[in-house]
């Protein structure tokens, strides 16, 4: 054995031996046993779990005979097959609506046939409304052969792999991949953004003044199941319901809501916490917690994270972002790229990692809907609005079991019922009731994790990777002087412990390290 790692060793072994006669106590984390004292929610844009995972080795991804006809109705039309996508290919969508001019999904024209495909381009030239109606013509009833159909074009059924989007997959290979993680409702971003705030999408008791003169599509029996028009200004929209947001303020835990736009407190589809009655009637409360997502760098590096953060792209950029990506929103939204988001993600979870609260704290990167990308698994409907279809969510933290695919049912609520069992709050009564908590992406047992480091500054697309893109680095051999520091150090950090505590095992402990340490320092190299 090399003297670093016996030292190193011993070392441990020495701590270990100290802390065993201390009493059994631990860090206060409210209404928990766990570690975690920052949970961090990074929401990205529009991609299903298989878009972006359908090949991952281990989950539940493309079966290899996948294809869907053209129309569901006329098989005789041929089928598609998944094909990969590439990252630098632009998909052009329309918001979240159906394309101009389109007024039902009936009237989407099909596509030609082809087989499932990689994309070649890290964003798509193609058109994938996902809307409501599109979203459930996709669904076909649970059958999951609609999207072609739908979609209005083969783009639906391409994929991305780990020479796309390579730092997300060298996260799944360490931390945890959720692999059956739904979106909340089956439809495009505003109702799914209503869901991560609040675990539901109505009901709206006071609906807008223009709602009233002519019904708006997007709202059905109270319900917003849609996205407004975009040129919408959302004055008279008042939601109110309550929010995980709120609940934080009322037990007075630290929270945060970071959005990448100038005015973080303007509402938009994606920035929904602005549109709450209650944050309506407290400004304040807008005013000290919404905040542009430099204020999460600032507070990650002055060790003043929240208990909880929501982090929203938007205008804002990092310092790493690679030429070729300015101009890109960072959403990864079709048409931007999907390697510029990434590089967006990586840098906020760098920053972290990098902090003196990486020990306490866990990263989840989910995305609010399926962008009109295909997903082979049905999703499980537990009332008339969803789930929606798959999407991807990763696990990041220390605490995060390693290498682990979870095959446990979730859903955006999930995060509001992670964050509620852990800090002791009550639940909003809607999803979050009955969703899973996420605790069985943990170990509070294990050695914790170390971090993963990226370099936030990828384009795409990339030759075949075999492994991680990041690299560790080894322990150094120590001379003996190092030997004797570090052995001294640990023998005065145990000596300095109350004599009540540590009485006569101490001195055992103490007795033995000086032991091996002299045998350390005869041993041969």
């Amino acid at each position: 054995m090399k003297p670093a790692y016996a030292v190193i060793s011993l070392a441990v072994i020495v701590m270990l031996l100290c802390g065993a006669l201390l009493p059994l106590t631990r860090t206060i984390v409210r209404g928990s046993a766990s570690k975690i004292q920052h949970l961090i929610f990074i929401v990205q844009e529009n991609h299903s779990f298989d878009n972006y995972f359908g090949t991952y080795p281990g989950v539940d991804g493309l079966p290899l005979d996948a294809s869907i006809p053209l129309d569901p109705n006329r098989t005789s039309l041929g089928y598609v097959h998944p094909f990969h996508l590439n990252v630098t290919q632009p998909i052009m969508i329309w918001g979240d609506e159906l394309p101009p001019g389109v007024a039902d999904p009936d009237d989407l024209q099909p596509a030609n046939s082809s087989a499932p495909f990689h994309l070649d381009n890290e964003s798509i030239g193609g058109d994938l409304p996902h809307a409501w109606l599109v979203a459930h013509t996709a669904y076909d009833n649970g059958k999951m052969d609609g999207f072609v159909a739908a979609e209005g074009s083969n783009l639906t059924m391409g994929y991305y792999d780990r020479s796309d989007i390579p730092y997300y997959w060298d996260y799944a290979n360490q931390y945890v991949l959720d692999d059956n993680f739904f979106s909340s409702l089956m439809g495009p971003s505003f109702p799914n953004h209503l869901y991560i705030a609040s675990g539901t999408n109505g009901p709206l008791n006071n609906p807008p003044p223009l709602c009233l003169q002519t019904p708006c599509r997007w709202i059905e029996d109270g319900r917003i199941i849609d996205d407004p028009p975009s040129d919408y200004n959302w004055q008279g929209l008042s939601l109110d319901w309550s929010t995980l947001a709120q609940e934080l303020s009322n037990a007075n835990v630290p929270w945060t809501w970071y959005d990448g736009e100038a005015e973080p407190t303007k509402p938009n589809i994606w920035d929904v916490l602005p549109l709450f009655t209650y944050f309506q009637n407290n400004p304040d409360q807008l005013v000290e917690h919404v905040k542009n997502t430099q204020a999460f760098v600032n507070a990650t590096q002055n060790g003043h994270l929240p208990a909880v953060s929501w982090i929203f792209p938007g205008g804002w950029d990092p310092p790493t972002y690679p030429a070729i990506c300015h101009g890109q929103s960072t959403s990864e939204h079709p048409p931007a790229r999907s390697d510029c988001g990434m590089d967006y993600v990586a840098y906020l979870v760098n920053q972290v990692m990098q902090s003196q609260e990486w020990q306490s704290s866990v990263i989840i990167i989910t995305w609010d809907d399926y962008g009109g990308f295909y997903d082979h698994v049905a999703p499980p409907q537990v009332d008339a609005y969803g789930e929606g279809f798959r999407v991807p969510t990763l696990v990041i933290s220390p605490w995060a079991k390693h290498a682990y695919i979870d095959h446990t049912q979730y859903e955006l609520a999930s995060m509001l019922r992670l964050a509620e069992d852990n800090f002791n709050l009550p639940t909003l009564g809607v999803r979050d009731v009955k969703a899973n908590d996420m605790m069985n992406s943990f170990d509070f047992n294990q050695a914790p994790q170390p971090t993963l480091i990226e370099p936030a500054d990828f384009v795409g697309p990339a030759p075949e990777i075999s492994s991680a893109t990041t690299q560790t680095t080894p322990i150094p051999e120590l001379n003996p002087t190092h030997t004797g520091l570090i052995l001294a150090l640990v023998m005065a950090v145990c000596a300095t412990m109350p004599s009540f505590l540590v009485g006569r095992s101490a001195a055992r402990s103490s007795h033995r390290v000086r032991a091996l340490e002299s045998q350390q320092r005869v041993a041969p190299n």
